[in-house]
């Protein structure tokens, strides 16, 4: 439900009602599946989801505290502990969360930056930030600049798709490591079933064009910097094992040793 006292804008009501049409919806269930399998990978105790319906309700067999950041376009149901705010001046002290996810977000934001900015704030060393986003080289991006050509006032997203290249920029500036990421929901809107064969081939011979995408990055402290074998980060497809990466661990300021670990050969 809404906040007490809090308008409905046009442009939330407008994504409320994209994200309940077919095509949201089968975005949202494509997400559903992948993201119980990656918290359960990151086992984090505290989780700050931000403003977008990722869930209707928690997911079933959670065991973590769990806060909704409600910037006005998720109506959640009443499992949720919420918090209301913006997503660029988020209400919480720094390093109170293991996770943050990131539901397609960013796209819709004036400034990105400003919303990894705080992301990196409000985690703890080692936290992890979880974000899904629109893929500017899938269908969904054609269908909104039709929608945009025609000058549909009901089409909610007018802020080109965030690339995933900028995205990576952007994360690193920050300080974030890259940890993995993959493209995923093929399924073009406007058919009357969910093609699932789209899935299998979309994964294998054309990932680039999936509707949406997902990055996993960790935060890294400067003072307290990670040491470890980190992989150069890629974008795997769907068919690919998700493979967990080494373990990090901290250099503390009376570490006498601080050489840097030899590669593999």
């Amino acid at each position: 439900m809404q906040h007490p006292g809090r308008q409905s804008r046009p442009r939330e009501r407008r994504a409320a009602i994209w994200w309940n049409g077919r095509s949201g919806r089968l975005l949202l269930d494509r997400a559903r599946d992948m993201l119980p399998r990656w918290i359960e990978r990151l086992q984090p105790e505290t989780i700050l989801q931000l403003g977008q319906p990722v869930f209707w309700g928690l997911p079933p067999g959670h065991e973590h505290t769990w806060v909704l950041l409600n910037d006005g376009f998720a109506l959640p149901s009443d499992e949720y502990l919420q918090a209301y705010g913006v997503c660029e001046a988020m209400p919480f002290a720094a390093m109170r969360f293991d996770l943050v996810i990131v539901p397609f977000c960013l796209t819709r934001m004036a400034n990105p930056q400003a919303v990894l900015e705080e992301c990196w704030r409000v985690l703890r060393p080692e936290g992890h930030v979880l974000i899904m986003d629109f893929n500017p080289g899938g269908s969904l991006s054609v269908v909104r600049r039709w929608h945009l050509w025609r000058r549909d006032r009901a089409w909610p997203w007018l802020r080109p798709f965030l690339p995933l290249g900028r995205l990576r920029g952007l994360l690193e500036e920050q300080g974030f490591v890259l940890r993995e990421g993959r493209y995923f929901q093929y399924t073009v809107p406007g058919l009357r079933r969910n093609a699932q064969w789209m899935e299998l081939v979309g994964d294998r011979w054309w990932p680039a064009g999936a509707n949406a995408y997902l990055i996993l990055a960790q935060r890294r402290d400067p003072e307290r910097p990670l040491v470890g074998a980190v992989r150069s980060f890629k974008v795997r497809s769907g068919r690919q094992n998700v493979r967990s990466e080494a373990p990090v661990a901290y250099v503390g300021p009376d570490t006498e040793n601080t050489a840097p670990c030899p590669k593999k050969s």
